[in-house]
């Protein structure tokens, strides 16, 4: 996959909420970079699961950008907040496959997460009851909270001399919040093995090159080479501009890439928004076009994998049950989380929320993954519109193509359009799409108003048809 411009960053962002196909998307632009490009993650934790089939293999990429299989630099930004004992496991483990560790660097701002944020995250999201938003129970909120609170504990601080004691103390303070808010009791020998951990976590973050993320970037651009900024989450995801509250902690957009990296906005590039050819969604909040609407929306929350496989061995894909329906799209394409092993909710393509994201992030090129998934199918569908009850205007029908501001409290009915779908199995045509394939990408460019340049075919990298080269 070319890339048109070496003075900016090209950001790689998730068009929905999340899962989309970053990790494949980035690993495909990587195989093509140089030893002196760069790739650098600007935001989120261990939170990310970015899956990649690497020669037979798959992996799953939580704190490390996606791109260690090729040749560029890895660099770990300043707006990321990192686990230092998760890192150190991840990274030994992808290591004994590919030799990056000279290749891979720290930001010194990105914040820790340490052994308290995961119990605060964790036991904080259970006391929510009914209310929960769906929390990974990694720390990665509790990490953010004390960067805004200005308590927080980060990687340049590992070699001050002080940092031994403001550990001790931020500890403290959270224990506190958990004792007599959340009425928990710590578990000491547990807690005693988490710290050990920790502190492995931070032996070995020593041993790398840490260097702040402005530097790196720029002297990457000035030297001529690309850099790539690749996001975690989606955009749907956004603390600001997600579907709040049921959102992550950090700026999964494009803009975010300015303060997760620390440079100026001119240098930032038209983004390479990614997107499922179909939708998934992971934890709480509304799903407009979910197969089987709540019903989904409840299993999914309750269930597990193994009881969704014995309960439904051969779910139908065009069963008139579309709980069913949904519930076979996701087996198809293997939708569960990657890093809480949760069912994924599945529904139809939205294009009020895609063009949203496409807007916001100046997603200049798309990339659509799975779309080798809808194989068998007999009617592929595509929210073109949403039907919305508007009390502003004394209960009248709006027809919009517009993201609501209150998408949980609004009342939305969807507008769909059909379309067929080919014969067979899209990776039998090889590197041409099927005419019905090739009817559904065209009315997505017409209707988003960006290219789709790749398209995604099957699980591993080469399994892409490019377009527009």
């Amino acid at each position: 996959m070319a890339l048109k411009e070496n003075s900016k960053i090209t950001p790689v962002i998730g068009l929905q909420w999340g899962d989309e196909g970053k990790g494949k998307g980035v690993a495909r632009i990587a195989s093509s970079l140089s030893k002196n490009d760069l790739i650098a993650r600007f935001q989120g934790g261990n939170n990310a699961g970015h899956t990649i089939w690497h020669k037979n293999k798959c992996y799953v990429f939580k704190l490390i950008p996606s791109g260690v299989f090729g040749k560029a630099q890895i660099h770990l930004g300043a707006g990321m907040v990192i686990d230092p004992f998760a890192f150190k496991k991840e990274t030994l483990t992808i290591s004994k496959e590919t030799p990056f560790l000279k290749r891979i660097s720290v930001s010194p701002h990105a914040v820790l997460v340490i052994p308290t944020h995961l119990l605060l995250d964790s036991i904080g999201e259970l006391k929510k009851g009914n209310n929960k938003i769906g929390s990974t129970g990694r720390g990665i909120g509790p990490a953010y909270t004390d960067l805004v609170g200005r308590n927080a504990l980060r990687v340049g601080d590992i070699f001050q001399n002080d940092f031994q004691k403001r550990y001790k103390l931020l500890t403290e303070q959270h224990k506190k919040i958990l004792v007599n808010i959340y009425n928990y009791k710590i578990d000491a020998r547990e807690f005693k093995d988490k710290e050990k951990n920790f502190f492995l976590g931070v032996k070995f973050l020593k041993t790398l090159l840490i260097i702040n993320s402005e530097k790196i970037v720029s002297e990457t651009l000035n030297r001529g080479n690309k850099v790539i900024a690749e996001g975690a989450q989606g955009t749907l995801l956004d603390v600001r501009f997600g579907n709040y509250p049921f959102v992550t902690s950090s700026h999964t957009i494009a803009s975010g890439v300015g303060t997760g990296l620390g440079v100026s906005p001119v240098k930032i590039g038209g983004a390479i928004g990614i997107f499922k050819a179909y939708v998934t969604k992971v934890g709480e909040g509304p799903f407009p076009t979910e197969l089987g609407g709540e019903k989904s929306a409840v299993w999914c929350r309750d269930k597990k994998f193994v009881y969704e496989k014995e309960i439904f061995p051969n779910p139908n894909l065009n069963s008139k049950d579309e709980f069913e329906q949904g519930i076979a799209l996701r087996k198809a394409g293997n939708e569960i989380g990657a890093v809480t092993g949760r069912l994924r909710r599945t529904g139809w393509l939205d294009i009020p929320l895609l063009n949203f994201a496409i807007k916001i992030n100046n997603a200049t090129d798309l990339v659509m993954t799975k779309l080798d998934v809808l194989d068998g199918l007999k009617n592929l569908k595509v929210c073109t519109h949403y039907i919305v009850n508007s009390p502003r205007q004394g209960g009248v029908n709006k027809k919009t193509q517009e993201i609501l501001f209150d998408l949980a409290r609004a009342k939305i009915k969807c507008v769909y359009k059909s379309f067929p779908v080919w014969k067979g199995k899209l990776s039998d045509y090889g590197k041409k799409l099927p005419s019905e394939a090739l009817t559904y990408i065209k009315f997505l460019e017409k209707t988003l108003g960006a290219k789709i340049i790749y398209i995604g075919t099957g699980p591993e990298e080469h399994h892409v048809v490019e377009r527009y080269w």
